[in-house]
């Protein structure tokens, strides 16, 4: 364990030095104190209700959906997880973590990139652009304080990279960013909620960078991880009937990244769900439950975000036999396994990524932002 020495020290509790083995997850708590904590900030963020929204499917892979009737994006946050509780955890803290991107943001400066480049450390170009930009070095940017996840160097990072909102603007506002909530995210420490949020930026990278050339990825076979966690998710999804495709899908991070594919006769729609992690058991049991959880935002019916699927889009299943998933694990500590996401996406990407911290003391939950220049992402992987 490299804690007491770690160059993440700055960002570092003691929760940090080990980790609560889940059932298809690591946290720095056991549930029951997220629990605390997400409810003492529920009513402060708006949350008026968290609703079980498993049975309306047949699969049953828990998901929960927590509601912000005053949201300034969405007004319904979805969560799954292999237990109940893990779900109606997952879909509060994403609500909470929606709330903070949502608020007013302070620059610290505004300037034309030119005019910061010496404060950067990384090309503002390598930021997730929008489709056209009218990004140029001249450009007058909002700037908000960061610090990079490599050494712990202040660096600046444009506000529109970092917030998100649905409110319509007033004004010029000329497309330069691709807005999103790529690399947010909550955790019971500002190092879960920054590990994360890396996983979320290297698995839609990966992901996008497969849509791009057209590449379905690896066909694997669950199977063969020998998981007792994947194997249930695997044999509730036969029970239900329905066709669950898995597939690598290859990362630069040389991380296990996942995309899983289910449809059936009953819902001939196809959903698709990602994961990113360390371990490949947690990566795969992420990936087939926002599967399951993409559908029930459909079935429900209750998403500000949701989009005509068609129904030529279900896939026909595959007969091939899926390759063998190698049984890669995560650390011991969160610390670790922090330490070695950071240096595979440095090297990886175009440089160190950054870190936001948008944590808010009246509401006693840390949320981040993690930017990661040169990674990449697209509005496809949030359909």
């Amino acid at each position: 364990m490299r804690t007491d020495n770690s160059s993440l020290s700055w960002l570092l509790s003691e929760s940090d030095r080990s980790k609560v083995r889940l059932p298809g997850t690591d946290r720095a708590h056991h549930p029951a104190a997220t629990r605390e904590m997400a409810d003492r900030a529920a009513r402060m963020v708006g949350i008026t209700r968290v609703a079980d929204i498993t049975r309306l499917d047949t699969i049953g892979i828990p998901t929960f959906q927590a509601i912000r009737p005053t949201a300034r994006t969405l007004a319904v946050s979805q969560g799954k997880g292999v237990t109940a509780e893990l779900a109606r955890l997952s879909a509060m803290m994403e609500a909470v973590e929606l709330w903070h991107a949502e608020q007013p943001m302070t620059p610290v400066t505004t300037a034309p990139p030119r005019d910061v480049i010496g404060h950067l450390g990384y090309d503002v170009r390598d930021l997730p652009l929008s489709p056209p930009t009218v990004l140029h070095d001249g450009l007058p940017l909002d700037w908000l304080a960061g610090r990079s996840l490599t050494d712990g160097s202040k660096t600046l990072v444009p506000k529109d990279s970092v917030g998100f909102s649905l409110v319509r603007k007033t004004g010029w506002n000329p497309p330069v960013f691709f807005e999103s909530t790529n690399g947010l995210a909550s955790g019971n420490t500002a190092a879960e909620a920054v590990l994360h949020a890396l996983y979320e930026v290297i698995e839609r990278d990966a992901v996008t960078t497969a849509m791009a050339a057209g590449d379905k990825g690896i066909l694997v076979d669950p199977g063969t991880l020998g998981s007792p966690v994947v194997d249930e998710l695997c044999e509730t999804m036969a029970r239900a009937r329905v066709c669950l495709e898995v597939r690598s899908v290859p990362s630069p991070t040389g991380l296990p990244c996942f995309l899983a594919r289910i449809s059936c006769d009953d819902h001939p729609p196809a959903f698709m769900g990602f994961g990113c992690h360390l371990g490949a058991e947690t990566a795969l049991a992420r990936a087939v439950t926002e599967a399951a959880q993409a559908r029930l935002g459909y079935i429900s019916g209750a998403r500000d975000d949701l989009h005509d699927l068609g129904m030529r889009r279900r896939p026909a299943p595959t007969a091939d036999t899926g390759e063998a998933i190698p049984r890669l694990t995560a650390h011991q500590s969160l610390v670790d396994d922090l330490e070695d996401v950071v240096e595979r996406a440095a090297l990886a990407f175009s440089a160190a990524p950054v870190v936001i911290d948008l944590t808010r003391d009246e509401i006693g939950v840390p949320v981040v932002r993690v930017v990661a220049p040169g990674s990449r992402v697209t509005p496809e992987v949030f359909r």
